[in-house]
């Protein structure tokens, strides 16, 4: 019932008639949206701008998380002692304030083996 009441109130002219939603919330409706209103408001571009390199670098942090940092796993390797010590003697920390020596980082550690 409840789906049914969905699907047919796509096809009602509050969604798709003349002033429906999707007329007015379409692709070319919103103002700094297209190339041609983007040129004319000038105060949108440096938003634009802030905005997109902020996403790239979102993406680029995220990438760099699930590339370099201990929490993700990519060996598939079946024997977790192996994974264990992977890790040790190598730096994955973005910033290292505290000057700490990692070629020797983890060698006190009992070895899983």
């Amino acid at each position: 019932m409840l789906i049914s009441k969905v699907l047919k109130s796509v096809d009602h002219p509050y969604m798709t008639g003349v002033g429906g939603r999707r007329a007015n919330n379409g692709y070319g409706s919103m103002q700094g949206l297209t190339m041609k209103s983007l040129k004319h408001h000038v105060a949108l571009q440096p938003l634009f701008a802030i905005i997109g390199a902020g996403m790239v670098f979102v993406g680029a942090y995220l990438v760099r998380l699930a590339v370099k940092t201990t929490d993700v796993n990519w060996r598939k390797d079946k024997n977790p002692a192996n994974t264990y010590g992977y890790y040790d003697g190598k730096q994955f920390k973005f910033f290292n304030p505290a000057g700490i020596d990692y070629s020797k980082y983890g060698q006190e550690r009992p070895k899983f083996e």
